[in-house]
């Protein structure tokens, strides 16, 4: 993974990679290789996204499977094995509405998310 360049953007093109009027960071991720970008936020909490490549048979392509979105910000629990984690509070929106919240996820279920992750190949987009 390489730093590509870091600006102010004043005017957010969402097909350039930019999404709000602010300081942005650019990344390139090395093709076919696991890479993880943590940022510590000023409670000294973090938020970690892990990507993953995506695997034809056995080989792994150039293109990625997934991003894992994890962060230390939310409530530690156990998990089953008594792996600790923490409560991951995330909302979809959809043409200006909600399409998901996770936080109603766990009223409805019981059971809080503790991992989130963001479908990246070409098959889970079409």
């Amino acid at each position: 993974m390489k730093i590509i360049s870091q600006s102010h953007v004043a005017k957010a093109d969402l097909t350039a990679g930019q999404f709000n009027n602010c300081e942005h960071t650019y990344l390139e991720l090395d093709p076919g290789q696991y890479q993880t970008i943590s940022v510590k936020l000023p409670s000294g909490q973090f938020v970690t996204l892990a990507f993953v490549p995506k695997y034809v048979g056995a080989e792994k392509s150039a293109e990625f499977e997934c991003m894992d979105i994890h962060t230390t910000a939310g409530k530690q629990y156990t998990k089953s094995g008594d792996r600790p984690a923490y409560r991951q509070a995330l909302i979809g929106f959809g043409d200006g509405r909600d399409t998901f919240d996770t936080r109603a996820l766990e009223k409805k279920h019981g059971r809080p998310t503790g991992l989130a992750t963001l479908l990246l190949s070409a098959e889970h987009n079409a």
